[in-house]
């Protein structure tokens, strides 16, 4: 028996049939799981991660065309952030930070800055 994988989830039931309706008239079996759950408790959905909409395996790649081709799943290329990639340069050689990844370079640089602004004002605001 083929395993069933969740192409994609939603926060409501029923945006959820509205996509499983458009897989089955393509010819794609379909389940929703967690949905009467979601029905029942609507403030469960994020929760429990969603109405999941699952397909057997070997039907994954067709209903993922069928839902970016639909507009269910929109696929976009994402370009490198220009400041986070000087960030990451900058901040390459530095003993502590070096290799960390760049989100986490991006909130210490934040804090040692916000730190000396704070500490700056408070400095001079003493008599």
């Amino acid at each position: 028996m083929d395993r069933l994988i969740t192409a994609i989830t939603f926060t409501f039931p029923h945006d959820a049939h509205l996509a499983k309706a458009k897989l089955e008239s393509e010819g794609v079996e379909v389940f929703l799981k967690d949905e009467m759950t979601v029905q029942v408790h609507n403030f469960y959905s994020n929760a429990i991660g969603g109405v999941k909409l699952q397909v057997r395996s070997a039907d994954v790649d067709t209903a993922h065309h069928i839902l970016v081709e639909s507009g269910y799943i929109q696929e976009h290329e994402s370009k490198p952030n220009k400041l986070l990639i000087k960030l990451d340069k900058w901040t390459s050689k530095l003993p502590l930070i070096g290799n960390l990844r760049v989100e986490l370079k991006l909130l210490i640089s934040v804090f040692i800055i916000m730190t000396v602004v704070v500490v700056s004002i408070v400095l001079l605001a003493l008599p």
